[in-house]
């Protein structure tokens, strides 16, 4: 009885790792492993759902927030790994592989400097390049060109509106935008890390959508990129609110450490009963 167990508890989680590679059953050669078929691209296609149009007259209350996802955190490991880009070639990529592979190909354009979190200052193609690659020239030859990889990605930083429907009746969220937070290769020692990038997130929503994220309890049930972000599936804080003071960041007026973070938790607090408020009214 107990080997019987013991063979059935292997045979699920073989198979969990198998299907959670497209197509591993039916390829010829390994070449053809994670390219779906038909069906599953219309499956994929069907299961996306578009956001909804918002009249600004529906909006009853709003609030703009701004959060880090400190990529460290257990509960954000699948937006991290993996770190090696070289190891999966299709089945299985960390969210940076997915935007700089989208970036470079040119499918992703609308990218703004992070100096300015309102996208008000767009970046070119060349712009990005900067970032993403290091070309260095030692004694007139040009040495191999260093380039940002997922373990220099050491966080993320969003944007994003909560917001509270009266036609639906419930409140919502609409994340706006999102920027990589990664090592700067410009410095000697690459230890520094910097804001690459703000990326206009309702822009890429399709091509996240095509992206699953690598699931270790149950590689057969699989979200994309794009649900796990839309349906806020990660750990974040709050760093910095719109307001009347410029929209300035909790840090400047809050000491770094417990009081930052006892102010996090007050404006994330404010936002989740203003609904139960409104039903209490």
């Amino acid at each position: 009885m107990k080997k019987n167990i013991v063979f059935s508890s292997v045979f699920i989680l073989i198979c969990a790792n198998i299907f959670g590679q497209s197509n591993i059953l039916n390829a010829n050669n390994p070449a053809e492993i994670g390219i779906q078929n038909l069906d599953q691209i219309q499956s994929d296609h069907d299961s996306f759902l578009e956001y909804d149009y918002i009249d600004d007259r529906d909006i009853l209350w709003s609030r703009i927030v701004y959060e880090k996802i400190d990529l460290n955190e257990r509960l954000n490991f699948p937006l991290l790994f993996p770190i090696n880009d070289e190891t999966y070639e299709r089945n299985r990529k960390s969210l940076w592989r997915v935007l700089k592979e989208n970036i470079v190909n040119q499918n992703i354009t609308k990218l703004y400097f992070n100096r300015n979190d309102n996208f008000k200052d767009p970046m070119t193609y060349n712009d990005v390049m900067e970032v993403i690659y290091l070309n260095e020239v030692i004694n007139g030859v040009a040495m191999k060109p260093e380039v940002l990889k997922s373990i220099d990605i050491r966080a993320y930083r969003i944007k994003g509106m909560w917001y509270f429907d009266k036609r639906q009746g419930e409140m919502r969220y609409r994340l706006l935008g999102i920027m990589p937070v990664g090592k700067n290769i410009k410095d000697d020692d690459g230890k520094n890390n910097t804001d690459l990038f703000w990326i206009w997130y309702p822009s890429i929503r399709k091509i996240l959508h095509k992206e699953l994220v690598f699931n270790d309890i149950n590689n057969a049930n699989r979200i994309s990129f794009d649900q796990l972000l839309v349906s806020r599936r990660f750990s974040s804080y709050i760093y910095k609110e719109d307001n009347i003071y410029g929209d300035r960041s909790i840090k400047d007026y809050k000491k770094p450490g417990l009081e930052s973070i006892l102010e996090s938790e007050r404006i994330k607090k404010e936002i989740l009963d203003f609904e139960q408020d409104m039903w209490n009214r």
